[in-house]
C-alpha cells in the first residue's frame, strides 16, 4: 500500500494528506484524504464500496441483493473490479481488472470549512453501450470541488451478464438496471454520512448511460431515488430496447458455446450460471470491423414486465400513464455533443477496403448508401424503398469525400441520438410540471472514444463523448498502463469552459435551474415554442430549434421505428 500510494502521488494531480474515516448504518468505512494539486483543495475519496453481493452462482442472472453489515472498518482506498466485458482498447479505461464481484462505488466529497453543510449529490452512471465499461474510470474529484457536491460512481452489470433476457420468470433480464437502482438505494441509506444530502439527488450519464438515466426516469417506483436528471448524449427510445429476436440470438449463441441444453428455461439458467464467466461475454465488440454499419442493438433493456410493463416509449406516449407523470415530476435535461458520430468510424476498417476509400481523408457515398442507409432502413423499415430514397436525398452529396464524411457523421448522430434526444425534450415540457432544459457541447476536444489520433482533418465539431473531458479531466491512473481515461492537458479558455459546464451542471442538481453564477449567461427553460437551448463553446450562446431539419425528417417525415408487439412471457 505505501508504495503504491509514493507512486500515486507522483503521478497525479492529488497528494496524500491522511485517512478519512466514516461511520455508515452498513459499518465504518476508511478512505483517503487527498489535496488536488491544481486548485489546493481537499478532497474525500472512498474507493470501491461493495453496495451488493457479488453476482455470482446462484445470483448470476438474478436481481442484485444488498451486501450486509459489517462491524470491521471497510477498506476503501483502493478501487474495486470492473464488472466482465470485452476490453476494448481505444477506451483506455482500466476495464482490464474485472471479475464478478464487481457491484462496487466510489463516493467523492469535498472537504468545506461548513462540516454540518448537507450537499446536493450527484449519482454518475456510465456509458459504453451497456457492453462495457466501469464508474472508475470517471474521476468525480472535479465535479466535486469545483460543484460543491458529493460526487458517486459505480458499476453495473453489462452485456449478457446485465442485460439477457429468456422472457421467462427464470431470466426477466434487465439485471443491470436492477443494480443501477439498488446503487441508487444504497445512496438513500448512506450518503448522509458522507454528509450527501438523500433529498437532493441527480442522476446523470452519458451515452449508455444517458440511456440507463432516461430509462430510470421511466420507472415509477423509483419515486423518491432522486429529484433530477441529466441525459447526456442517450436517452430512451424505441431503437434501444433489445428486439425479441436479438434475444434469441443471444440465448441460441450462449447455448452453443456453453453446451447449456435450452428448452427448459430453469435448467438452462442454472446451467448458465455454473458456466465460465468468458463463455458468456458479448461477442459484439469482437466483430466490429463488418462492412457495414450494424442497424441494431443487439443488447439492451427490455419490456419485462416488472420495471417495464409495456415499451417504455408506448408508456411515455400517454400523458396520463403512471411513467408519463413520474418523468413529468422530475426537472430534466438533455442534449447532446454537436457531432456525435465520429465515434462510429472507428470501428469499420473492412469498409474502408471494400469501398476503396481512406476515413483520414473522407468517406465515398457509396458506402453511405449501401453500408449505412440501406441496412438501417432494411432492418427498421422492411426496406421502404420511399424512405430509402429520402434518407439518400438529405444525406448523400458529391461536393467531395469530406463533406460526405460529415454528413455520414451527422447519419450516424441522427440514426442513434438526435431524434429522440427531441422527442424526450417534447414529452417532457408537454407536462409543465418538472423544469426542462436542452444543451449542445459544440467546442471540439480530443477524440475520447476513436482510434484516429485526434480527429481526422475534415471532421466538424465535438465528437461523441468528448463532453466528457470537460467534467471528469484527470491525471489519477485507473489502468495497467497507469494512466487516465481523461488525462488530457485544458488550455486555460477550456479550463474556463470546464468550470462553467460543472458549475451548470451542479446548480442543476442543487437548485434545478442551471447557473454558473450571476455574471454568467442565464440558460433559459426549453418549451415546445421557443425550443431554446444552451450551446457550450468557448463563447456560450443560446440557440432555438436545435437540428430541425433532421429532427423533421426523422419525427414527421418518418413512421415510427418498427418494435415488437407486446411481449408475451414465455421459454425461448
Amino acid at each position: 500500500m505505501i508504495n503504491y500510494l509514493i507512486v500515486f502521488t507522483l503521478l497525479t494531480g492529488l497528494a496524500l494528506s491522511e485517512d478519512a474515516h466514516v461511520q455508515t448504518p452498513l459499518g465504518p468505512i476508511k478512505g483517503l484524504e487527498l489535496i488536488d494539486k491544481e486548485s489546493g483543495a481537499k478532497i474525500y475519496q472512498f474507493r470501491g464500496i461493495r453496495f451488493a453481493k457479488a453476482p455470482t452462482g446462484d445470483l448470476r442472472f438474478s436481481k442484485p441483493v444488498a451486501v450486509d453489515p459489517w462491524t470491521e472498518e471497510y477498506d476503501a482506498t483502493e478501487f474495486g473490479d470492473a464488472c466482465p466485458q470485452t476490453v476494448m482498447e481505444m477506451l483506455n479505461d482500466g476495464s482490464e481488472r474485472q471479475s464478478e464481484d464487481c457491484l462496487n462505488l466510489n463516493v467523492y466529497v469535498p472537504k468545506t470549512l461548513d462540516k454540518n453543510e448537507k450537499l446536493s449529490v450527484m449519482v454518475w452512471i456510465h456509458g459504453g453501450g451497456l457492453l462495457v465499461g466501469n464508474g472508475f474510470s470517471y474521476d468525480g474529484t472535479r465535479m466535486a470541488i469545483d460543484g460543491n457536491v458529493v460526487v458517486v460512481t459505480f458499476n453495473y452489470r453489462v452485456g449478457n451478464l446485465g442485460f439477457m433476457s429468456l422472457f421467462h420468470s427464470a431470466c426477466r433480464g434487465n439485471f443491470g438496471l436492477w443494480d443501477q437502482i439498488l446503487a441508487l438505494k444504497w445512496v438513500q441509506n448512506n450518503i448522509a454520512s458522507f454528509r450527501g444530502d438523500p433529498n437532493s439527488v441527480t442522476i446523470f450519464g452519458e451515452s449508455a448511460g444517458g440511456w440507463s438515466v432516461s430509462y430510470q426516469t421511466l420507472i415509477p417506483s423509483n419515486k423518491g431515488l432522486f429529484k433530477r436528471a441529466i441525459a447526456q448524449s442517450g436517452v430512451a427510445s424505441r431503437y434501444s430496447v433489445q428486439r425479441r429476436k436479438h434475444a434469441e440470438e443471444t440465448v441460441h449463441g450462449l447455448s452453443e458455446k456453453t453446451k447449456c441444453p435450452m428448452g427448459d428455461s430453469t435448467k438452462f439458467i442454472d446451467c448458465l450460471r455454473k458456466a465460465s464467466v468468458e463463455s458468456l461475454l458479448n461477442d459484439d465488440l469482437l466483430s466490429m470491423s463488418e462492412d457495414k454499419v450494424d442497424p441494431e442493438y443487439t443488447i439492451g433493456p427490455v419490456v419485462d414486465g416488472e420495471l417495464f410493463p409495456a415499451h417504455p416509449i408506448e408508456l411515455l406516449e400517454d400523458p396520463n400513464s403512471p411513467q408519463s407523470i413520474f418523468f413529468g415530476s422530475i426537472d430534466f435535461v438533455a442534449g447532446a455533443t454537436s457531432q456525435e458520430g465520429l465515434v462510429h468510424f472507428a470501428i469499420m476498417p473492412k469498409a474502408q477496403e471494400l469501398y476503396n476509400f481512406n476515413i483520414t481523408e473522407g468517406i465515398t457515398s457509396e458506402f453511405v448508401h449501401k453500408g449505412m442507409i440501406k441496412p438501417f432502413v432494411d432492418a427498421h423499415f422492411d426496406g421502404n424503398t420511399e424512405i430509402e430514397e429520402k434518407m439518400k436525398n438529405f444525406y448523400l452529396t458529391d461536393a467531395s469525400l469530406a463533406d460526405q464524411a460529415n454528413m455520414a457523421a451527422e447519419f450516424f448522430g441522427d440514426m442513434f441520438f438526435t431524434p429522440y434526444v427531441a422527442d424526450k425534450l417534447k414529452h417532457h415540457a408537454r407536462m409543465k410540471n418538472g423544469k426542462t432544459y436542452q444543451y449542445q457541447v459544440s467546442k471540439p476536444m480530443p477524440a475520447v472514444f476513436g482510434d484516429f489520433g485526434g480527429h481526422p482533418s475534415w471532421f466538424k465539431g465535438c465528437g461523441h463523448g468528448e463532453e466528457l473531458v470537460h467534467l471528469f479531466y484527470s491525471d489519477t491512473p485507473i489502468n495497467n498502463k497507469g494512466t487516465a481515461m481523461f488525462n488530457i492537458t485544458l488550455t486555460d479558455e477550456e479550463k474556463v469552459l470546464s468550470k462553467k459546464m460543472i458549475r451548470y451542471w451542479s446548480s442543476f442538481a442543487k437548485t434545478g435551474i442551471p447557473s454558473a453564477g450571476d455574471d454568467s449567461l442565464p440558460w433559459l427553460e426549453y418549451d415546445s415554442e421557443r425550443k431554446i437551448y444552451m450551446d457550450f463553446d468557448l463563447d456560450l450562446s443560446l440557440r432555438q430549434n436545435w437540428k430541425s431539419d433532421q429532427v423533421k425528417l426523422w419525427t414527421e417525415d418518418f413512421p415510427p421505428i418498427r418494435t415488437d408487439p407486446p411481449f408475451q412471457h414465455d421459454e425461448l
